[in-house]
């Protein structure tokens, strides 16, 4: 499979992931289990953010290993902006599989979800555009 087909189909699959969040956040939260799927639609976004970009970096000639590397190497291609935010998506993302069954650490995560989430969809749309 060619590398451009690789971008092209980690995109359609974080097109689904991010629309299946897109969804969460608006059901309404009056149910634990709300915040629970949603928290769990949001790590598979975030691990299919990293893994999209890193293929879309390759594909340009760029070959980071890891997750923060990745994400240090679109800045300076100039694909993100506000670093502070994409560095806490990582750690909001590393945080949630240690304390998921904590009440207060879902409900203050479900928050910061709805913070990042346009962030995603800004870079998602970007990264469509460029590899379309």
């Amino acid at each position: 499979m060619s590398s451009k087909r690789k971008v092209k189909d980690s995109l359609q699959n974080l097109r689904k992931a991010t629309d299946k969040l897109e969804s969460a956040l608006q059901i309404p939260v009056d149910r634990e289990l709300v915040m629970e799927g949603t928290t769990q639609r949001f790590e598979v976004t975030v691990e299919l953010v990293w893994k999209t970009l890193q293929r879309a970096l390759e594909y340009e000639g760029i070959h980071p290993k890891t997750p923060r590397e990745t994400l240090k190497r679109a800045f300076s291609t100039g694909w993100l902006d506000d670093e502070i935010v994409w560095q806490d998506l990582l750690d909001k993302r590393n945080v949630t599989s240690h304390e998921y069954l904590d009440e207060e650490f879902i409900e203050k995560n479900y928050t910061e979800i709805q913070k990042i989430f346009p962030y995603i969809k800004i870079l998602l749309e970007f990264l469509e555009e460029k590899y379309k």
